[in-house]
């Protein structure tokens, strides 16, 4: 934090040096001409900057001294010259500075990651049990420490988590664009708000963003990552080349994104209140095919994992920039559609599914993700569990 300070204080001190530069010369032209057009009158050679008038061809005037001198042209000239000095010197700190806390963001952010590591290897090997990462080790499978303090997690950003399934709180995406081609079916709000047909909300409400403090939803990716971890979906791999091209422009083969299937559904409340449901796979359409997406579409990939550019922590990239359930090829997704009409863009909205609504009015809905399908009676009692009001409401 202190160096912080240190850097901003320099900056503005650098600002305003510039600042006072720029207007002392603007006064010192000035002056400048006035003195001149004056000396023009009085038919005199024009004295330069500093310089005292022509003193008839005797021996040249010594500059007077900056500090005693009355004219004012002098005082400027040492003062500009002064000031040029300083902006110079100030310059080069704020590199020094700026140069410095970089490397010192980069130290400390690898000395995070070794630390992790060391501390994943210790956990690993049974000699830290009271250590948990994070990220998991995609690898390992949960501890039941991990899955109790991962379904926390998600139950403060409103989530449900039991065992095969998820259920979140979203928005129908009321913005979209209908000339732009379908990029996601999910993504945090307000993220691709004119390509994606729902947002993820957590606990907030749109209306929350209306007046400020606005709701934070850094993190309700990644909890909703560890809260399909915690109902026991076991994540793929990404979407990705089967290799480099050898040459530019080589079209190279696509592996489909791998992992646990997800049935995914939407249920709402229509007009007079009557609990209705979809999946979230008729939503889109296939043109090669010609119908709707099939049922397993969705697999849950886990996204890819990054870097933090100033911390150095290790991230989801869903995380960063909000994209969780892609409708093309897209590594940073927490969910991808694996179908052979993925590749290239091909899919689509289906408008004649998607319920209708009044537009500007907030269209609140339930998202469920499950292991297995559901029937009707099992989506329609999971949404109950959620809706039923507490014992102290009720009374109230």
């Amino acid at each position: 934090m202190n160096g912080r300070l240190t850097l901003s204080f320099t900056v503005a001190t650098f600002i305003a040096a510039i600042g006072l530069l720029y207007f002392l010369s603007d006064v010192r032209t000035r002056l400048t001409h006035v003195e001149r057009d004056l000396d023009a009158r009085a038919n005199l050679p024009a004295a330069g900057p500093g310089q005292a008038p022509a003193n008839g061809g005797g021996e040249a005037a010594q500059p007077p001294d900056p500090l005693s001198t009355k004219d004012v042209n002098a005082k400027l000239d040492w003062l500009v010259e002064k000031l040029e000095e300083v902006h110079t010197q100030v310059y080069e700190g704020v590199i020094d500075l700026e140069s410095e806390m970089y490397q010192l963001r980069q130290e400390i952010g690898r000395i995070k990651v070794r630390t992790t590591r060391i501390l994943e290897g210790l956990r690993a090997s049974g000699q830290f049990e009271g250590f948990t990462s994070s990220l998991p080790d995609p690898k390992t499978p949960l501890t039941m420490e991990q899955r109790k303090e991962y379904k926390a997690e998600a139950e403060r950003w409103g989530m449900q988590v039991k065992d095969g399934l998820l259920i979140a709180r979203g928005l129908l995406n009321g913005e979209q664009d209908r000339a732009m081609p379908i990029e996601y079916l999910m993504t945090r709000y307000p993220e691709a708000g004119h390509e994606t047909l729902l947002h993820l909300m957590g606990k907030a409400k749109l209306e929350d963003f209306n007046e400020p403090p606005f709701p934070n939803l850094t993190g309700v990716c990644t909890a909703l990552y560890k809260g399909l971890l915690a109902a026991g979906f076991l994540q793929g791999k990404y979407s990705h080349p089967e290799r480099e091209p050898k040459e530019p422009f080589e079209q190279v083969p696509w592996v489909m994104a791998t992992g646990d299937t997800v049935h995914m559904y939407v249920r709402w409340l229509d007009e007079d209140g009557t609990p209705v449901h979809a999946r979230a796979t008729d939503w889109m359409l296939d043109p090669k095919t010609k119908g709707v997406l099939p049922e397993d579409a969705f697999k849950f990939t886990g996204s890819m994992r990054v870097e933090h550019r100033e911390t150095g922590d290790e991230m989801l990239l869903s995380e960063g920039n909000g994209f969780l359930v892609s409708a093309y090829p897209d590594r940073s997704a927490l969910i991808e559609v694996a179908v052979p009409s993925v590749i290239g863009g091909h899919l689509a909205y289906n408008w004649s599914r998607l319920p209708k609504h009044t537009p500007g009015k907030p269209f609140y809905v339930d998202l469920l993700f499950s292991r297995t399908p559901l029937t009707k009676e099992a989506i329609a009692a999971a949404a109950r569990k959620q809706d039923e009001p507490k014992k102290d409401d009720a009374e109230k």
